[in-house]
Formats: structure tokens, sequence, C-alpha cells
């Protein structure tokens, strides 16, 4: 608030007192979707009654605080912190004498479709002829990549006998989202020099390597891809396969489900078992 002083007979404009707060954010960087801290100290210039540190966001395409913000949670407020629509968060402090200290946070979440941009914080310890609004540290928002965690799981069975003796293999490819992945390939390394046969749809094999590709999975669903692998009278001890994701569309942000294994051992012609 500005006040007119007279000095014979001239007016003069006095600008708003310095603001008697300060607030610094836990990061000046945010993906749509999570949060950031803000925090508040101060003391109060003069006693004022029904105290609140209220927050806006400077000029910006994303539109006032609120518009793309809600409160997660709130300190050192003496009631529920609210939204003031078309403005930003309140955190109410009650009533402090002139001298006194005041100190709190809250933490806002940006809403999942917030779209890139930058806003100035802006705050302001309000109330009855409250402190000027004072610009705070300008926060970035930023879009957080597409990500599907694909699952790769790997099972074999003995199908043994005097006539055509194989391993069987299933290959589960699940996608735990969140996004629908919507390309993907898996590699089988074999035994060397070992091709495999009855191959599923969308899978080759040469000798060595079973490959196979995918195409949309979306975020809880899961592909399975059969092969065998032929045994013969001189395979004999170990069989082990690996299953590995080598390539995926949008990125996988968890590695340590991107491979699975299998053991077998053939005794016999006619005898195996697999873990």
């Amino acid at each position: 608030m500005a006040f007119l002083l007279a000095v014979t007979g001239m007016q003069f404009m006095i600008a708003p007192a310095h603001a008697v707060s300060s607030v610094s954010v836990s990061s000046t960087t945010v993906a749509a979707g999570e949060t950031f801290t803000v925090n508040f100290t101060g003391t109060a210039d003069t006693p004022r009654s029904g105290v609140g540190e209220n927050f806006y966001a400077g000029p910006t395409a994303l539109g006032s605080l609120d518009a793309f913000t809600t409160i997660e949670s709130c300190t050192g407020n003496t009631g529920p912190c609210t939204e003031l629509e078309g403005y930003g968060p309140r955190v109410p402090l009650g009533d402090l004498k002139g001298g006194e200290a005041f100190s709190g946070s809250i933490t806002l979440r940006v809403n999942p479709e917030t779209p890139a941009g930058t806003f100035v914080l802006r705050y302001q310890l309000y109330s009855n002829g409250g402190e000027a609004t004072a610009d705070g540290p300008t926060i970035t928002v930023t879009n957080k990549p597409a990500e599907a965690d694909l699952d790769v799981r790997l099972s074999a069975q003995p199908h043994l006998g005097i006539l055509v003796p194989y391993l069987s293999y299933a290959l589960t490819t699940r996608n735990l989202g969140p996004e629908t992945a919507t390309a993907a390939t898996v590699t089988a390394t074999l035994p060397a020099g070992k091709t495999a046969t009855n191959l599923s749809a969308g899978c080759t094999s040469v000798p060595g390597t079973v490959t196979c590709t995918y195409g949309s999975i979306a975020g809880g669903a899961n592909t399975v891809s059969t092969f065998r692998l032929p045994t013969g009278l001189l395979d004999l001890g170990p069989v082990n396969v690996t299953a590995t994701r080598t390539s995926s569309t949008p990125s996988d942000p968890n590695a340590a489900n991107d491979s699975a294994a299998t053991a077998c051992t053939v005794l016999s012609i006619a005898l195996a078992n697999c873990a």
C-alpha cells in the first residue's frame, strides 16, 4: 500500500515498506507431477492480526499459481492452508506481535498436465496493510520423459524322447508402465552354434541367438513368445539360455528386470531337467 505525504504544499509518494519475510525453495527445477517446497522466515515489523504468508506466480503462460499447483502440506500454520482462487496458496500465521519471528513451509505439487515453462515465485506477508509483494527465485517446470518399464521372464521345459527331443522355452515380456511401450526387442542368447525352431511370430533365429521384436505393449499388459531348442545324441550337459531387453521405446527406467535366464541339464536323449 502506498501513501501520499504533503510537505510545504508538495505531495510525495511513499513507497510500500520493504518485505519483512524471505523465502527459499527445495529446488528451482521441478517436473510436472512432482513437488517442490517453499520455506519462509521473517520478523513482523509491526503488530499484525490475521497474518498469512501468500504466494503467487509472476507473469507467466502457466497462469496463476493456484491454476497449476495443489497444496500437499504446510508447516507453521495456525489454520488450514488454502488456495486463493486466481492467486495462489496462503499459509495462515494468526496474530503477530511487533518484532515477533515467524517461519513455516508449504509443499506444492505441479499438476501432471502442466506444460514446460518458468515462473517467478512471488511472496507476501499479508494482513491489514501487508508488506509489498516481493520476487523470489525463478522456478522452471519441465516435462518428465515418458517411460515404460519392461520386465523380462524366461522359462524352460524339456520335451524329450527317442523321437525329436527338444527343450521348449517361453519368453514373457511384461510392461510395468507407466506408459505404453511402442516398440521393443528382446534377444535370447543360446549355446554356441545352436539355432532355435518353432518360433513365434516376430521372432527369428540364427546360430547362437533368438531375436523377438514387438510393437505396442500397453502398460500392465504382457506378450509371450515361444521357441524350441532341439537336442541330439551328443548334447549332454548344461544348456544355458539368457534373454535380455536390448532396446525399447520409450526409455526403460529400470535395468534390474531387463534380463532372465534358465539352466537346463541334458542327461541323455530321453532325460533332462530345467531349473
